[in-house]
């Protein structure tokens, strides 16, 4: 019974040696393995791992997932002297996890220190830039995607060097004025579209007095070139009924002349005329011709 006893003892044991020994490193984070409190080993592959037993050594799990910093809203001074309010927030993860264990052990230290970083580099960037570059009516100006990617940089090469941590992105969730001076701002900003605005109607209307001018000019070209076109082809008619009148006046001078008389009575005649002309004018002459098959009266 005694012997039975002991063998149950000495395999309850081993298996907590055995359970002591070993551990599971998941896909989420590091382990890193300690002997009497010195970093020995860093595993970073999923899968089982050994250790010898505590005191010895023991183990210290870190995670390595890709977290978001909200940093809380802060105030800035620009370069020209312009307070802003600047709500930024920031992806990072353990890039060293030895580093990052000697320096900042947990993730609310981390936060902390990566927080002043991106506070320091804010400042640091809106310190040498104006308002102009993070908020203006002309978007040639504005450059606030090279100012964040700025701060981006420098901020994850003082964590990556200090810490261990990588700072993969920062960005900039709002930007807003201190109330004080807000309504100033707003101001401004509408005095600056309205100046604008009637630089865009000045330049319409500009443009809308070019274009009736060319339009005037093309109307002018166009009725010069018809009437030109016009006196051409009534001077080509002219001439025509000239050459027409002189071959028929050729023919019979006569008939021309009687012709031409009776269109001159077409002209001038017509019931209610009253004409006065001397016996001896030419148009008295068919009206003096005796009637065809008449008694001349």
């Amino acid at each position: 019974m005694r012997r039975t006893l002991v063998i149950v003892i000495l395999i309850a044991v081993a298996l907590g040696l055995l359970f002591s020994c070993t551990f599971e490193v998941q896909e989420t984070e590091y382990a890193i393995v300690l002997f009497f409190g010195d970093p020995v080993r860093i595993l970073s592959t999923p899968g089982l791992g050994w250790k010898l037993p505590a005191p010895f050594e023991t183990l210290v799990r870190i995670d390595k997932r890709l977290r978001i910093l909200d940093s809380p809203e802060a105030e800035y001074l620009t370069l020209d002297k312009k307070n802003v309010l600047i709500d930024p927030f920031a992806a990072w993860e353990v890039e060293d996890p030895l580093k990052f264990l000697v320096t900042v052990v947990d993730r609310t230290t981390a936060e902390a220190q990566l927080e002043d970083i991106i506070r320091s580099e804010v400042g640091s960037a809106l310190g040498s830039h104006e308002l102009s570059v993070l908020l203006s009516t002309d978007e040639t100006t504005v450059r606030v995607d090279e100012i964040v990617t700025l701060i981006t940089e420098r901020a994850a090469a003082k964590a990556s060097e200090g810490y261990g941590i990588g700072v993969r992105a920062i960005r900039i969730k709002r930007l807003n004025f201190p109330e004080e001076n807000r309504q100033a701002v707003f101001r401004r900003m509408e005095a600056e579209r309205e100046r604008i605005a009637r630089q865009y109607r000045s330049e319409g209307e500009e443009e809308a007095e070019k274009v009736r001018a060319e339009a005037d000019l093309a109307q002018a070209r166009i009725l010069a070139e018809a009437e030109r076109r016009a006196q051409e082809i009534r001077g080509e008619a002219d001439a025509e009924a000239a050459r027409i009148y002189a071959r028929a006046y050729s023919q019979d001078p006569e008939f021309y002349e009687f012709v031409k008389t009776l269109e001159a009575y077409e002209s001038f005649i017509d019931s209610d005329a009253t004409i006065v002309l001397p016996s001896n004018s030419r148009l008295l002459y068919l009206l003096k011709q005796p009637r065809l098959g008449g008694d001349g009266r």
